[in-house]
């Protein structure tokens, strides 16, 4: 093989490993935002509950969006990138659900704060 056909071969691979990936991560859209959590000492009943709201949806979109990454996992794309991606992709997937476990955990220290400040 020439080294242009090497060359060639080598750019092919990286546009469709660059479109391949960008195609996935943007088949689940954008990871959801968080929202602030009240302060538990000071926040009134009506805040606490709405904020309640709040992290309910966040909960609930972040399983969404990790369902959607989960299930690019096993196609055909995502096994076709090499180990470095499929681990970033993995590691990412991580963070966000490491994010969603931590809002409720947090939440429910603001809502013991909250009892606290009022019996």
């Amino acid at each position: 093989m020439s080294c242009s056909h090497n060359i060639r071969k080598a750019l092919i691979f990286s546009a469709a490993f660059c479109l391949g990936s960008t195609v996935m991560a943007n088949e689940c859209g954008e990871p959801p935002a968080a929202p602030p959590l009240v302060d538990g000492a000071t926040a009134t009943m009506e805040a606490v509950v709405a904020n309640s709201d709040e992290v309910k949806v966040y909960i609930a979109d972040a399983d969404k969006y990790l369902d959607c990454r989960e299930a690019a996992i096993a196609t055909e794309g995502f096994t076709a990138l090499d180990k470095s991606a499929q681990d970033e992709y993995r590691a990412a997937n991580k963070t966000v659900l490491d994010a969603r476990n931590a809002i409720g955990e947090d939440f429910n220290k603001e809502v013991a704060a909250f009892k606290k400040a009022n019996p």
